[in-house]
């Protein structure tokens, strides 16, 4: 695989040759895409909305909408339009478009062909954006070395994402049912962006470069999909968004742990923590939103059918006020029993042995800064990214077994 994310950023190179448009801190400003989108009668972008980084000129700090700061910028008021975006600038599956199909294999082949176009695509700054992204992001297209870790960090199963649902998934789902070619560059390209950037079967310009989150004080969109192919998409605030502040999109707006209105839930955005870890290889911020299957190998290996409950769905919250991490079940029935407790801090115990061997096992899993890249080892990315959710397992475990409920084995844990 890493041999052919370094073919691939050759090749993606040759196809797009114009260079992204940049602000005066040199941060990525996405004006051309802005301008394109204008030009059409149904396009309208928000004269407050600004592209670029948090943190203007450090490229440390993330990319994102923003409403601008300049002197003469308004606040984007409630219910105002920041981005229509008319059908034909977007990549979808044509006709065959529905606003409640959540994947498709011909909207795929359509970015794959429009990737291949590069600068000839009639969707050019759009294209040139995607082409832009760093690839190898998502668990699903790391190195064998950062899935073999990764796979050893969840115990083989024993805690999510299961790896049915991220290490075979391109073969799967793009090879065997939407008869893909698991050779081609660009339609691996293809596959994955829109893995992790459509909406549903649409991939969306401007709308897919807002950040996600689902903290009440940060979250301020909604999006309303096209009713049908032919129209546009709309991307509106939810409440006033004042000059400086980011513009969110929420990635899994109606999961178990959101307080929102469900007429608001216009996409399948039901992920928990765990699946937007596999969809965006990313974790989120608090609230997250947890399900741990103590059960789970077992009912893979066994033919009983029945629907024995052992799944641990909380909700895990950070204080406002004391910082403290706080998790939320449905009902006491939810709650860990004393051999759940136990299951769980087998799993924090295993975490923390990794932990302890963290240094050891840089020096042989990781490949080096400045070295020469070793196909054998995994990327500085993958490694860090593996112990970012690690660190999000161990808190999300510590804290169920300190909500477990009481009894005389309590002391114990």
């Amino acid at each position: 695989p890493l041999q052919f994310w370094v073919f691939l950023l050759h090749f993606i190179h040759a196809v797009a040759s114009t260079p992204l448009p940049t602000d005066e801190h040199g941060d990525f400003n996405g004006s051309d895409i802005i301008e394109w989108i204008k030009s059409h009668p149904e396009g309208d972008i928000h004269p407050s909305l600004r592209i670029g980084r948090e943190l203007p000129g450090d490229p440390t700090s993330i990319l994102g909408l923003f409403v601008s700061s300049s002197p003469d910028a308004k606040p984007i008021e409630k219910g105002d339009v920041i981005a229509q975006i008319p059908w034909g600038h977007m990549i979808h599956p044509d006709g065959k478009y529905k606003p409640y199909k959540y994947f498709s294999c011909r909207a795929i082949y359509n970015l794959a062909k429009e990737l291949n176009l590069g600068e000839k695509s009639k969707r050019a700054p759009y294209v040139r954006y995607l082409l832009s992204q760093p690839r190898g992001t998502m668990p699903g297209e790391w190195t064998n070395a950062g899935q073999e870790f990764f796979a050893e960090v969840l115990g083989h199963g024993d805690l999510p994402p299961y790896e049915d649902t991220w290490r075979t998934d391109f073969e799967r789902i793009w090879v065997d049912e939407c008869s893909g070619d698991g050779d081609d560059a660009m339609e691996r390209a293809a596959y994955w962006l829109a893995s992790s950037r459509d909406e549903d079967s649409l991939m969306v310009p401007i709308y897919d470069m807002a950040n996600h989150s689902n903290d009440p004080d940060k979250l301020n969109t909604l999006s309303f999909k096209p009713a049908k192919a032919g129209d546009a998409f709309r991307f509106v605030a939810s409440r006033k968004i004042v000059p400086g502040e980011q513009i969110y999109n929420s990635y899994n707006r109606c999961n178990q742990c959101s307080d929102v209105n469900k007429d608001d839930c216009e996409s399948w955005s039901f992920f928990r923590t765990p699946n937007l870890m596999v969809q965006f290889g990313f974790v989120e911020d608090y609230p997250q939103n947890w399900e741990f299957d103590p059960g789970h190998l077992d009912s893979e290996d066994s033919s009983d059918d029945s629907e024995d409950d052992t799944e641990l769905e909380f909700c895990l919250q950070r204080d406002s006020e004391s910082g403290e991490l706080d998790a939320f079940w449905e009902d006491d029935d939810d709650l860990p029993d004393e051999a759940d407790a136990k299951w769980l801090k087998a799993q924090y115990e295993r975490l923390q042995k990794l932990y302890v061997d963290k240094e050891k096992l840089e020096k042989q899993l990781v490949q080096e800064e400045d070295g020469e890249t070793n196909s054998e080892k995994m990327t500085r990315w993958e490694w860090e990214s593996i112990w970012r959710y690690h660190q999000a397992l161990s808190h999300a475990i510590d804290t169920a077994i300190q909500s477990a409920v009481t009894g005389d084995w309590r002391d114990e844990f």
